[in-house]
């Protein structure tokens, strides 16, 4: 009787410290992803990112940074590698890709579409690591559900 009880116990406190780690995973999944909309939500990171998505910097097949002025310059690698790093985020499971999907529905696709000639033209020159964690968390919007194939018909609508 005592080593059943002693087993309801154990039982008990097992589930209680999975559900305790759970939720700390699920609250740094939300501090990660505010904290990550905070920097990519500023004025000055829409501001560019508008630009870049109406074609102010060229169309995609002509998009080159190094014609950008100092600012725009470092905006944009700014903005890859913020969108890198949520690549990151996401493929190591660090960040459940749900919560990127409901926080940032839009954006990431369209700014892969704005710049992948430009990062796959760089693989070959400088890096072949370049952008490959924003591509996988792009072709994991291409993979969703929550997408519709419709989406991808108007995703260049800013």
């Amino acid at each position: 009787m005592s080593a059943a009880i002693g087993t309801i116990v154990v039982i008990v406190a097992s589930f209680f410290a999975y559900s305790q780690v759970r939720e700390a995973r699920s609250a740094r999944h939300v501090s990660l992803l505010i904290s990550f909309q905070e920097k990519y939500h500023s004025p000055a990171a829409r501001s560019f990112r508008y630009r870049l998505l109406s074609g102010e910097f060229g169309p995609p097949e002509e998009f080159d940074p190094t014609r950008l002025n100092v600012e725009d310059f470092h905006s944009f690698w700014q903005l890859h590698d913020q969108l890198e790093m949520l690549g990151v985020l996401v493929d190591r499971g660090l960040l459940d890709f749900d919560l990127v999907l409901a926080g940032f529905h839009r954006s990431p696709p369209q700014v892969w579409a704005a710049i992948e000639p430009y990062i796959l033209t760089r693989r070959t020159l400088a890096s072949p690591l370049e952008g490959q964690n924003f591509e996988k968390l792009v072709w994991r919007y291409r993979e969703s559900f929550a997408l519709p194939s419709q989406y991808w018909a108007r995703s260049t609508v800013l």
